[in-house]
């Protein structure tokens, strides 16, 4: 409370109109800001939630942006996925982002799982480490029941270097014959410098370097294998994100594929 000068106390000023005006608005946004954090964070719970039943990961992180009043038809959604194993390759990360997506909601709420509509656009990118690598060469060498060990291997942009063994008793017949002249005591040692190419969902190994028991494989040679191994990998799909992947990268400490 303010005072005369002779010390008596004195009634505060009103406020103007403008003031109390000014003091709604900034305690009105406030509120709204706060109450689309809330609504967003809801949706974004749910979503996570939902993914984490339909992909095998370790982390689901959700980031939604837009008018939350809208809740099904937000303008961005950004997802990302950390240590997927399932149901594709071993990816470090997933991540997704979707523009002006139509959320099914009622397969949220019930179903508890996330069904995107439709969007105005759709990026997906996944990163896949040595490991993962790896560990899809030891899954392939017990599924085709062929001994194949990855003693060494690299990534030299654009290409993964690959130092290996081969146990060829185990070799189909036909194989076995195309590579019978590199064999030693039923063996084979190689070195492959080898470049990715992605056709839908269809992994390539384009060899653009091979040797095999220390001699350097001709390349017609290297052509029929070519067609004999590829697709070395599929990608299967990845519910609930239809994207068709046709980008392949090797980078220095990850294989980075993309749409």
């Amino acid at each position: 409370m303010k005072t005369t000068p002779s010390g008596y106390a004195r009634a505060a000023e009103p406020r103007t109109p403008w003031a109390v005006l000014l003091s709604a608005l900034a305690m009105m946004l406030v509120l709204c800001t706060a109450g689309a954090a809330d609504a967003w964070g809801r949706l974004e719970a749910e979503i996570a939630q939902a993914l984490t039943r339909q992909m095998r990961c370790a982390q689901v992180d959700v980031k939604l942006q837009g008018d939350p009043q809208k809740k099904a038809n937000p303008a961005q959604m950004l997802i990302r996925l950390k240590q997927v194993t399932g149901p594709c390759l071993p990816a470090e990360t997933v991540t997704v982002q979707y523009t002006r997506p139509v959320i099914d909601l009622p397969a949220l709420r019930k179903q508890k799982r996330l069904n995107v509509k439709s969007q105005s656009a759709v990026k997906i990118g996944m990163l896949f480490s040595q490991q993962s690598l790896r560990h899809e060469f030891e899954q392939a060498s017990r599924r085709l029941k062929v001994p194949f060990t990855v003693t060494a291997l690299r990534f030299t942009p654009p290409h993964i270097e690959l130092e290996f063994t081969v146990e060829t008793a185990s070799l189909p017949p036909k194989d076995r014959k195309l590579v019978e002249r590199f064999i030693r005591n039923n063996r084979l040692a190689g070195y492959a410098a080898v470049r990715l190419e992605l056709q839908g969902n269809r992994v390539n190994a384009i060899p653009d370097k091979l040797i095999l028991n220390h001699f350097l494989v001709p390349k017609q040679l290297v052509a029929e294998l070519k067609k004999r191994m590829n697709p070395v990998y599929t990608i299967p799909p990845i519910p609930p994100f239809r994207a068709t992947l046709g980008k392949v990268d090797v980078m220095k400490q990850y294989i980075y594929l993309s749409n």
